[in-house]
């Protein structure tokens, strides 16, 4: 298993944080908060656990069976918001919200947009201006990201 962070390409000094506080079985929301932190840390860092059907989830390395979680409601595939929308949170165990498809740019950068295997069409997205992980409906800038390999 590969310990990653997720990096935004936008804002390059901000990385998806996870906070599981009080996440210790499964709710239909989800539960913990989802933001930005300007460094590495605990909470910035992700087992990358790679699934049966070809998906991806990330699991939190401080926090025991604890999940990245992205919920695309009322958020459509090739709509962009301005300030994106759904719910980015945390999950017990791993289902259907808590898996991933990685889309990588045509180009050989390393940048890649996180698509929710449940919601196609439906990314990641992280402003670092507004201290905020949720969901966008296309992949552009601030959808862009970095996994960056922190196992060393």
């Amino acid at each position: 298993m590969v310990k990653v962070a997720i990096q935004s390409v936008q804002f390059p000094n901000r990385y998806v944080r996870l906070d599981g506080k009080g996440v210790t079985s499964h709710t239909p929301t989800g539960g913990g908060t989802v933001d930005t932190q300007t460094h590495i840390g605990t909470y910035e860092t992700y087992t990358r656990v790679e699934n049966n059907d070809g998906t991806v989830s990330f699991k939190s390395t401080v926090f025991d069976n604890v999940f990245l979680r992205l919920d695309a409601s009322g958020v459509t595939a090739g709509q962009d918001l301005a300030s994106g929308g759904g719910i980015v949170n945390a999950q017990y165990n791993a289902g259907s919200l808590e898996r991933f498809k990685i889309k990588k740019q045509a180009d050989a950068s390393g940048i890649v947009g996180i698509e929710s295997a449940a919601s196609p069409g439906r990314y990641l997205r992280l402003d670092g201006s507004a201290n905020k992980v949720n969901v966008q409906g296309v992949f552009k800038t601030y959808e862009s990201f970095k996994i960056v390999d922190v196992s060393k």
